[in-house]
């Protein structure tokens, strides 16, 4: 091959100017936004017992009540995500986060004025849950928009907030029920909420602060000739020199080339002529067609993103999340009367064991992040070794008496529980289009509403029936190992499709 040829052969390439997430810059205020937030509304849920348990009993309702004030709250949290998520496909990811925080301070200001428990559904149950779940739908948005390389360090930055709050805020409560009662204490609560409408503000819109990055790309000859070809069509649309469009009525000339090049002028009427032309405007793509108007299911249909179930593979994924949030939960939930009624420990203990589990879970969101982004590791492969690490910890934990060890074990699963937080949205983003992610988001948190009550009460049924706290323990664990027995076998699907298009693209540049 000639050295000519050689050259000839180089692609052509050019320098263009490409907008990019900022990976930090404001991105580092939406997070302290986003903490702000979640120290004072998320916190909410955990302080439940502890804020209106009393209130609870003076209405003349107990655990039966706090159960349906509580499933309230999260069945309507959930089922807000997909509202959340089509409003912030019509507005802003800021102003639904906005809306949330009002929300949240509206039904922790009116929930001090409950005289009986459907006051508390209505205002800690609806309003409070409502604001939740566009709190947490936007506040993920805004994040995911900001940050490309190190999305996964920014979420756990901002979740951090949440155990923050979870640790410090049962203290402030009981302060605040002690020194000025239960009335007192929600609206000093309300007006601590009030910090997460200030944060919520931070979420400016990342057009603002994109930034520029110059990069080379290949250009393709016949592309860019189209290009400009089509360019210069939209141009002499009215009239291009030759006669070819005239839309005045006119009768015009055209030109045709003949079989030896030679250009030949053939006379047309004004309506052959425009039929000509609209031909011509349809061959080459110019002419407007209208489009059909859109029924009000078919709107509904693209506003909330449906055709994202029609994916078995992120079917696949909001299942998979679903079921490891239903086993870390119930495990919570169920996590204090193990140790007071099988380790035998008092309220200091138990509030110890409790506190390591917070502890290690703020560490765990600060450093496992980091570990993620540096070593480029999946959310999806994230939440399969930290599902296997809860599994064993959990399995031992279930047989354990002794403080100490039930203290290592503690930290060890709070650590590991950090990352299933972190990471469940993160999967759900990273099998979808960036404008699909409000509503993925939705419909995870959907699928969750869905699965966590039918399945959270047989947990339930199953530690009533056996009176075995190791076996519910157990069948927890199970959750998560049908939760790997439906991730593994796709992952490694994705893994051997990966290597083949990995070998393709070598050959195809070898070959060239």
């Amino acid at each position: 091959m000639s050295k000519r040829n050689s050259f000839a052969m180089l692609p052509k390439t050019e320098k263009r100017i490409k907008l990019v997430p900022p990976d930090g810059g404001w991105g580092w205020m939406v997070l302290i936004g986003t903490a702000l937030s979640n120290i004072f509304n998320q916190s909410m849920l955990s302080l439940f017992s502890l804020l209106y348990g009393d209130a609870l009993e003076a209405m003349g309702h107990n655990t039966q009540g706090a159960a349906i004030v509580l499933s309230t709250m999260l069945f309507v949290t959930n089922f807000g995500g997909p509202i959340a998520g089509a409003v912030i496909k019509l507005t802003t990811p800021r102003f639904v986060a906005v809306s949330g925080a009002v929300f949240c301070t509206i039904g922790i200001l009116l929930s001090g004025f409950s005289t009986n428990i459907w006051h508390l559904v209505l205002t800690y149950g609806v309003f409070l849950g409502l604001g939740l779940g566009f709190i947490q739908n936007a506040s993920f948005v805004a994040i995911n928009s900001y940050f490309k390389v190190r999305k996964s360090l920014a979420v756990g930055l901002a979740m951090a907030g949440t155990g923050v709050g979870q640790t410090l805020m049962p203290h402030v409560v009981r302060y605040f029920l002690e020194h000025f009662g239960f009335k007192g204490a929600c609206l000093l609560l309300a007006s601590l909420s009030l910090h997460g409408i200030c944060g919520t503000m931070l979420i400016q819109p990342v057009e603002w602060h994109m930034k520029k990055v110059e990069e080379e790309v290949v250009v393709d000859e016949k592309m860019h000739l189209l290009e400009e070809s089509n360019k210069d069509m939209n141009k002499n649309k009215e009239y291009n020199g030759n006669g070819d469009v005239n839309h005045k009525g006119q009768a015009t000339t055209l030109a045709v080339a003949s079989e030896n090049g030679v250009d030949k002028n053939i006379s047309q009427s004004p309506k052959e002529t425009n039929q000509t032309a609209v031909s011509k405007e349809k061959l080459n793509g110019t002419q407007d067609i209208p489009k059909p108007k859109k029924t009000l299911m078919r709107k509904i249909y693209e506003l909330f993103d449906i055709s994202l179930l029609s994916s078995p593979r992120f079917l696949n994924i909001i299942i998979g999340t679903a079921l490891t949030v239903v086993s870390i939960q119930n495990f919570s939930m169920l996590y204090p009367f193990f140790l007071q009624k099988v380790a035998s420990m008092d309220k200091q203990k138990t509030a110890y064991c409790m506190s390591a589990v917070a502890f290690a879970d703020i560490i765990g969101r600060l450093t496992l992040p980091a570990l993620q982004d540096k070593y480029k590791i999946k959310a999806r492969m994230m939440l399969i070794l930290t599902s296997t690490w809860l599994i064993i910890v959990r399995q031992i934990l279930a047989y354990q008496t002794d403080l100490y060890v039930i203290l290592t074990l503690s930290a060890l699963y709070g650590f590991g529980r950090s990352m299933i937080i972190v990471a469940r949205n993160i999967a759900i983003s990273e099998n979808c289009r960036l404008d699909q992610v409000p509503s993925a988001v939705g419909l995870g948190m959907l699928t969750m509403g869905i699965i966590v009550p039918p399945v959270g009460y047989f947990l339930g049924w199953i530690r009533d029936y056996t009176g075995s706290y190791a076996l519910c323990i157990t069948s927890q664990n199970l959750l998560l190992v049908l939760f790997l027995v439906m991730w593994i076998p796709d992952m490694i699907v994705i893994y051997f499709n990966e290597r083949r298009e990995k070998r393709k693209s070598v050959e195809q540049t070898l070959s060239q």
